[in-house]
């Protein structure tokens, strides 16, 4: 009976134990399907690469597990020390997240990890990426670059500095006339928070681009906006027009060339609105009033100068449209000193409402040139001079706006003498 019993009893603690590997077993079975340890690696920045100060994309792959419920969050670790938590896309896509450095850490080493953890706890954190040298953050790209001409063969430049950490500016130039072009390249190596700078030795027969960088150890910033010579209003010939009435038009422009035989003037056929030759001038010419134009015509010209052998590139088109009909000049223009000193000036209007304004002219002494001084609206006849000196001589003429850039005559020429 007792050996029975023995037996009895071991069979029970034979089956208990059957009973809990058989149950141990499912349970360890049923963690490793739902409890799945997610991966992670980095690509970039690694190990002995190098950053620059501020944000730096950390480029790496993370995924859960195949039998895992997805990606919870990420903890960013520089220098084996916590300093962001990034949360999981909502629509389960991988964040972006940055290696943000602080411009304390600026040349040194440093070191980072990225740990991921999945939605049931389970982490992974990656290989610390060690040994990497900070660098300057790239600098800021200057803007609103300028351009205005110095003279005939100079330009300056100006631009705003938008950095604070670059160590020099570099200035491109193209080059683009006589059907070649001469592509970007550095012109000019200028240092730390220049703003401005020249260009000198131009020929005025090619048109010049320009753009600025800044630069530092870390590399150049973007480009600023481009700008051209052409940009110039009238370039260095700063041909400019006017029409008098209906039959008179006036050109004027500056006489840069030192070696010409004469001038090209070109004006369009306003019906095919061809350049065709006008006429030519001599050597040391600066203006051509051409009196063969209709009334309420348009017309374009240009300007060349010419030597023994050849002809120069063409000057800025300059266009103008004469007025309708011919209208009479002011009149009986009078002027009457007035405390201060001052010179008051009167005249009479024969625009028979047609006048958009008149304007004053004055030259100072008998060897300087006429300048506008000011301008009065259409119904007012009288105009006072306050800027004039006490023992100087002025003379005054005056004409009347009809439309833009077209004129009345002149009135004669009035002397006036300062006591």
């Amino acid at each position: 009976m007792q050996s029975v019993s023995y037996i009895r009893k071991f069979a029970k603690t034979i089956l208990f134990l059957l009973l809990a590997i058989t149950f141990g077993c499912v349970e360890s079975i049923t963690d490793t399907q739902t409890s799945t340890t997610p991966t992670i690696s980095i690509n970039n920045p690694i190990t002995g690469d190098t950053v620059n100060v501020g944000k730096n994309t950390i480029n790496y792959q993370a995924a859960d597990g195949a039998s895992g419920t997805g990606l919870s969050f990420y903890e960013l670790y520089v220098n084996k020390v916590f300093v962001k938590r990034y949360n999981q896309n909502t629509d389960g896509s991988n964040p972006i997240i940055y290696l943000e450095v602080d411009s304390t850490l600026l040349h040194t080493h440093i070191n980072y990890s990225v740990k991921v953890y999945n939605t049931t706890g389970k982490s992974k954190e990656s290989k610390l990426q060690e040994n990497i040298y900070v660098k300057e953050k790239i600098p800021n790209m200057p803007t609103n670059l300028l351009l205005t001409r110095l003279n005939d063969f100079t330009i300056t430049l100006k631009w705003d500095d938008n950095s604070r950490n670059e160590t020099g500016y570099e200035l491109w130039r193209k080059d683009i006339g006589n059907g070649t072009v001469i592509d970007y390249r550095i012109i000019k190596s200028l240092p730390i928070n220049t703003i401005s700078t020249t260009d000198g030795s131009l020929s005025p027969y090619i048109d010049y681009y320009y753009k600025v960088r800044a630069i530092n150890e870390s590399g150049p910033s973007n480009f600023s906006n481009e700008i051209n010579t052409s940009s110039i209003p009238g370039g260095p010939w700063n041909l400019k027009v006017e029409a008098t009435g209906t039959s008179l038009v006036k050109l004027t422009w500056i006489d840069f060339a030192s070696n010409e035989q004469g001038f090209q003037i070109e004006r369009t056929d306003p019906s095919t609105n061809n350049f065709k030759v006008l006429a030519i001038t001599g050597p040391n010419t600066t203006e051509y009033i051409d009196n063969t134009v209709a009334a309420s015509s348009s017309y374009k010209y240009r300007v060349a100068f010419f030597t023994q052998t050849t002809l120069s590139g063409y000057s800025n088109e300059v266009s103008i449209s004469t007025f309708y009909t011919d209208v009479a000049a002011p009149t009986n223009l009078t002027a009457v000193l007035v405390a201060g000193p001052g010179v008051k000036l009167t005249w009479n209007d024969n625009s028979k409402n047609l006048a958009k304004g008149t304007v004053i002219e004055r030259q100072t002494g008998t060897t300087g040139q006429f300048i506008e001084i000011g301008s009065v609206a259409a119904d007012v006849v009288e105009y006072t001079d306050r800027t004039v000196k006490n023992g100087t001589t002025y003379f005054y003429k005056i004409r009347q706006k009809l439309d833009n850039n077209v004129y009345t005559p002149y009135t004669s020429v009035l002397r006036v003498d300062i006591p």
